[in-house]
């Protein structure tokens, strides 16, 4: 059964990527990236004034581009650059200096109530849009005042077979399984980005209904309690997986895009959906931008079935509007998070809670930060 309501929702690391270059973008490829182009004013339909767009880089950049850049650009006239997000401080003091430098910017579902609160993005105007009806086909996320849900991923239990001597594992608690050999490795347990505390509870045996709000303190005990076998806590996508492809672990919990990149270049690499925990990234537009009309039509682009559709299919990032599967093979469906294969396996974070505050002036997730440096440095 899935856990999701409407006030479940999540995320990575808030915006993903470093550093601030932004690239213009041709119907062909991008421009240098180290070139650091200026958004123009809004325009209209057939504009030749600028609109900046996050770019999540790498091979989700590529998929952005074929799906969503390329065509929104050859559709609309709208010229269209993209740029890399610098580190969410950065952002946030170019935006409260009135300069965000983009129009349209990417956020974990775990900041968007924070960052609507704080005066950083601005509301979302769904009536501008050509079709209004898009607001209510988001699911299992829905459209939020502040925010639009962008793209939805999991983070799922991966493993080697051949490791772990021929065995399968099959929900977290395997993880912790002593007669299963091998190392593990985790995301730190510092927020809402690699979901570890929700793991170490779920292998706890906390029913997913029960486990907001999280008991940090039992999460912690039961992490303390896998601490020597774990190789290492990563610190990236990319180094997650290869832990278990270079064979210095057996199993650990990782995003589901990387696991299946490993698959998908032959890697002896298993997972399941099983009580995989759903993310969800949302479009936001900041406060101070130079072309909120043309971020608003960008939005309303990205989020029709066909573009969804077109974007998971380059890349397994699972759409947000489940309209977009009547174009999606079901072989594609099984690799996404929220199809009809996977959808009632998996459970999803808890945005709210995770924005929330947990007393002395701190969110829950700046509250897990100073509490995971603790635990670390006494575990």
């Amino acid at each position: 059964m899935n856990h999701l309501t409407p006030s479940a929702l999540s995320r990575r690391n808030l915006l993903f990527g470093a550093g601030a270059g932004i690239a213009a973008l041709g119907l062909g490829a991008c421009a240098n990236p180290d070139k650091v182009g200026k958004s123009s004013s809004a325009g209209g339909s057939g504009s030749s004034d600028g609109l900046v767009v996050y770019d999540g880089g790498g091979a989700w950049g590529a998929a952005q581009r074929k799906a969503y850049f390329e065509p929104f650009q050859k559709e609309t006239g709208i010229k269209l650059t993209t740029s890399i997000a610098p580190p969410s401080a950065q952002l946030k003091a170019a935006i409260e200096a009135g300069k965000p430098g983009m129009d349209v910017i990417d956020l974990n579902g775990s900041r968007v109530a924070t960052w609507a609160r704080t005066g950083l993005i601005q509301k979302i105007d769904y009536g501008q849009w050509d079709d209004t009806s898009l607001k209510a086909k988001f699911h299992p996320y829905p459209a939020l005042e502040y925010a639009v849900p962008s793209l939805i991923f999991a983070v799922q239990l991966a493993y080697s077979k051949k490791a772990l001597g021929g065995k399968d594992m099959t929900r977290w608690a395997d993880l912790w399984d002593a007669s299963l050999p091998g190392k593990r490795s985790l995301f730190p347990g510092n927020g809402p980005g690699g979901c570890t505390l929700e793991i170490a509870l779920l292998a706890d045996g906390v029913k997913p209904e029960d486990l907001y709000p999280l008991d940090v303190d039992r999460a912690l005990a039961k992490i303390g309690k896998l601490r020597s076998r774990v190789l290492k806590f990563w610190e990236s996508g990319a180094e997650s997986v290869q832990l278990l492809t270079d064979g210095e672990i057996s199993a650990l919990a990782a995003w589901n895009g990387r696991i299946q990149d490993a698959v998908g270049k032959g890697a002896d690499v298993q997972s399941t959906f099983n009580q995989a925990i759903l993310q969800v990234d949302y479009w936001a537009i900041p406060k101070g931008s130079r072309n909120v009309e043309g971020a608003l039509r960008f939005i309303e682009f990205c989020s029709r079935p066909d573009r969804q559709a077109e974007f998971a299919k380059l890349i397994t990032y699972a759409p947000t509007t489940q309209e977009a599967y009547r174009h999606i093979s079901d072989e594609r469906q099984k690799l996404l998070a929220t199809s009809q294969h996977n959808l009632d396996k998996t459970i999803a974070q808890d945005n709210d809670f995770w924005g929330s505050s947990a007393g002395r002036g701190k969110t829950q997730e700046e509250m897990a930060i100073d509490r995971w440096q603790k635990w670390l440095t006494k575990a």
